[in-house]
C-alpha cells in the first residue's frame, strides 16, 4: 500500500509514479493463445508482383488434411538451386517484393506459398496446421515440381524459422538459412518485457506455440546453416541468433550481423545480398 499526502497529488510527476506503481502491485497476466499468435490477411494478388528474371507460375499445393495452399513457382534457366521460403508471421507473397528482388541477384529458383488461412489459402492457422503445410511445400517441390531433395535450400524467417529448423531434421535438404530468428517462445516472450517489469507480467501461452524450440532443431540438424540477424532488430534481438549459432552442430555454418538492420529490411543492405552469395559459394554451386 502506497499513502501520497494532498500536497503529493498536486505534482503531476508523483501521479505518474502513484499510478506506475499501483500497476506494478496489481500483477499481471497477458495470454497468448494459439489463435492470437497469428496475423493473417488475405489480401495477396499474383498479379501485384512481376519480374524481368522469374517466370511466375500461380501453383496449388495440397496438404495432407484437405487444404490447398496457394503458392507462386519463381524458375529462370539458369537456376542451380531451388529456395523453399518460409514467410513469417503476417508473410504473404505480395509483401515479398524485397526477397524476391534479393533472389533475382542469385541463379536460384523459388518456392513461396502462403500459410493456410492467409492470402488466398484455405483453412485456418494453427502450429501443427502450419507444420503440414510446410511439409507439404516440401513435398510438392519433390514430387510435383520434380526438385531433386539435396538440392533444396530451406530458407525460413522470423517465426518461419521454426518451419525452416524442423524441415532440416526432417529431410535431405541441401541447407537451411535461418533470418531474423527465433530460438524458443520462452526466451522471446522474456525479451519483450523490460527488466523493471518482468516480475509483475507473466505470459500465458498455448502449449502448441510455447512447444516450438529452434535450439532442439539447430542441435539436430547437421547440414550447412546461414544465420543472418539485424543488430537493431527489436523484434527477435542479435543474442537470439547467437545462441542458435553457439547451438548448431552443423560442421559448416555462418553468422552474419547486418549492422544496423532491423527485422524486416535486411534484403535492403548489400551485405545481406553478399553474406547469401557467400553462403552459396561454399556449398560449392555457384562458380563467379
Amino acid at each position: 500500500m502506497f499513502l501520497l499526502n494532498n500536497a503529493s497529488y498536486q505534482s503531476p510527476l508523483k501521479w505518474v509514479i502513484f499510478l506506475t506503481l499501483s500497476f506494478l502491485i496489481s500483477c499481471t497476466t497477458i495470454e497468448i493463445n494459439e489463435h492470437d499468435a497469428f496475423d493473417n490477411h488475405r489480401t495477396v494478388t499474383p498479379e501485384s508482383f512481376s519480374s524481368d528474371v522469374f517466370t511466375l507460375s500461380e501453383k496449388e499445393i495440397n496438404t495432407t488434411d484437405g487444404e490447398t495452399l496457394n503458392a507462386w513457382w519463381l524458375s529462370r534457366d539458369d537456376a542451380k538451386v531451388t529456395i523453399l521460403y518460409f514467410g513469417g508471421n503476417g508473410f504473404l507473397m505480395v509483401k515479398a517484393l524485397p526477397w524476391l528482388t534479393h533472389y533475382e541477384k542469385l541463379p536460384v529458383n523459388v518456392l513461396m506459398f502462403d500459410y493456410r488461412g492467409y492470402g488466398l489459402s484455405s483453412g485456418s492457422p494453427s502450429v501443427d496446421g502450419l507444420i503440414d503445410d510446410s511439409r507439404s511445400a516440401f513435398t510438392f517441390l519433390t514430387d510435383s515440381l520434380g526438385v531433386d531433395e539435396e538440392n533444396i535450400i530451406l530458407h525460413g524467417h522470423s517465426m518461419g524459422s521454426f518451419m525452416a529448423g524442423k524441415m532440416a531434421n526432417e529431410t535431405n535438404a541441401m541447407a537451411y538459412i535461418l533470418e531474423s530468428p527465433i530460438t524458443n517462445v520462452s526466451d522471446w516472450t522474456g525479451g519483450l518485457v523490460p527488466w523493471l517489469l518482468k516480475p509483475f507480467i507473466r505470459f500465458s501461452v498455448d502449449d502448441a506455440v510455447g512447444s516450438q524450440n529452434n535450439i532442439i532443431n539447430v542441435r539436430s540438424a547437421e547440414i550447412p546453416l546461414l544465420i543472418i540477424t539485424g543488430t537493431d532488430d527489436q523484434i527477435t534481438p542479435q543474442v537470439m541468433a547467437e545462441k542458435l549459432y553457439e547451438e548448431s552442430s552443423s560442421p559448416s555454418k555462418r553468422l552474419k550481423l547486418i549492422d544496423g538492420g532491423g527485422h524486416n529490411d535486411l534484403p535492403e543492405s548489400e551485405s545481406y545480398a553478399e553474406a547469401f552469395r557467400e553462403f552459396l559459394e561454399e556449398l560449392g554451386e555457384i562458380v563467379n
